[in-house]
């Protein structure tokens, strides 16, 4: 009889096919862990940088959300910008309010606190950040009540939980409440740019920043456009636009320290706006005045003179500049020679063939009551 034999059935691997196998996984493995250590690597950094990025952005989005909004809401005789400093913000804008029939509030708020929807109150007094200036100095009320606009402030300080000293800590605070943290970890280095930089118009109209020497600026006089609101205390006033600067920081293991900067550049939509309703005082008399005889042809008296510190600043409430003439040794200003609109900083006027003569020129600043200022005059002038 024939026999049939049956297959061995196998019950494993045999050693050899176990070390192919493992020495196979040991290379795939080896070969693999490097490529996932590197793209872990290469997630970390970039989730690192952006979030110093976002961190960045965070901040001056804040700054940049409020700052569109200074001057809402504010009484005339109540300052737009209190404070302008290359690491500190103050401003008022009507942004929360309880009432819903505050039209110029951003936001409505039944539950705020009633003293951070309003205009702070002198008895409030806070030290503006970074400074020793006490705000406000007055009362700004409407009806005998508070006007609607807070007091927001913006301030970096040296972050004192770090032992680097070029890392700051972003605050905001509303009127005299608890201030809040926006964001940490901000950097900040000496010969960096500013983290706050101020434009204001000059005599072309086209805006220039304001140089660091020229900061901090305080809006000092207590009441906006009043008398004492002139000369250097006006220049806070003149600001419009700021530009946000706002660094963040990520500690990459290979590339060490990695910055990453965001700015923006915010236009003070309501300045220039908060106008005085009503004339106040006399105007101030306008500067620097001077009468020159030209013999080119035609001939004529070339007028000079600066614009009054009332036309853009104080009470701005210029209207006009009127100039007169009259014949050296008369008491009296008599012949109105031409009225100037008030548009600009500086002023040239000709007067074309001019009467023959000794002739002495003044001119006034007139507002809308109309009120003339002092007249100033000129040194006389001969005309052959």
């Amino acid at each position: 009889m024939k026999t049939t034999l049956k297959p061995r059935v196998r019950r494993g691997v045999t050693l050899i096919e176990m070390m192919i196998a493992l020495t196979l996984f040991v290379a795939v493995f080896g070969l693999a862990v490097p490529f996932f250590k590197m793209q872990a690597r290469s997630l970390s950094a970039s989730a690192g940088r952006l979030d110093a990025q976002q961190n960045a952005r965070f901040a001056q989005n804040t700054v940049d959300r409020d700052l569109r909004l200074a001057g809402t809401g504010v009484l005339s005789n109540q300052p737009m910008i209190v404070q302008a400093d290359q690491f500190a913000l103050t401003f008022n804008a009507d942004i929360v309010t309880r009432d819903q029939n505050d039209l110029n509030a951003a936001y409505y708020d039944p539950d705020v606190d009633s003293m951070s929807a309003a205009s702070m109150l002198a008895s409030q007094q806070i030290t503006l950040p970074r400074s020793a200036v006490i705000y406000p100095q007055m009362n700004y009320l409407q009806s005998g009540v508070p006007g609607a606009a807070e007091t927001i402030s913006y301030w970096a300080s040296v972050d004192s939980t770090v032992s680097d000293g070029n890392q700051y800590v972003l605050f905001r605070r509303v009127n005299d409440g608890t201030p809040k943290v926006v964001a940490s970890g901000i950097i900040w280095n000496s010969g960096d740019p500013p983290i706050f930089t101020y434009y204001k118009p000059d005599s072309t109209g086209n805006l220039v920043a304001i140089p660091m020497s020229k900061l901090p600026l305080y809006h000092n006089a207590a009441a906006h456009g009043s008398v004492a609101d002139t000369g250097t205390f006006a220049w806070v006033d003149s600001i419009r636009m700021v530009n946000v600067r706002v660094a963040g920081t990520y500690n990459d293991p290979q590339k060490g320290l990695v910055t990453r900067v965001v700015q923006t550049s915010t236009q003070l939509l309501n300045a220039g706006m908060l106008h005085s309703t009503v004339c106040g005082t006399p105007p101030i008399a306008p500067t620097s005045f001077t009468a020159v005889y030209d013999t080119t042809t035609p001939a004529k008296v070339i007028l000079t003179w600066n614009e009054s510190l009332d036309q853009d600043a104080g009470e701005k409430d210029i209207e006009r500049y009127l100039i007169y003439r009259r014949a050296v040794g008369d008491v009296n200003w008599q012949n109105v020679v031409t009225s100037v609109a008030a548009s600009s900083a500086t002023y040239t006027y000709d007067e074309i063939d001019p009467p023959s003569g000794s002739w002495e020129y003044g001119v006034v600043a007139q507002d809308c009551s109309p009120s003339n200022s002092p007249i100033v005059s000129a040194g006389a002038v001969t005309v052959p």
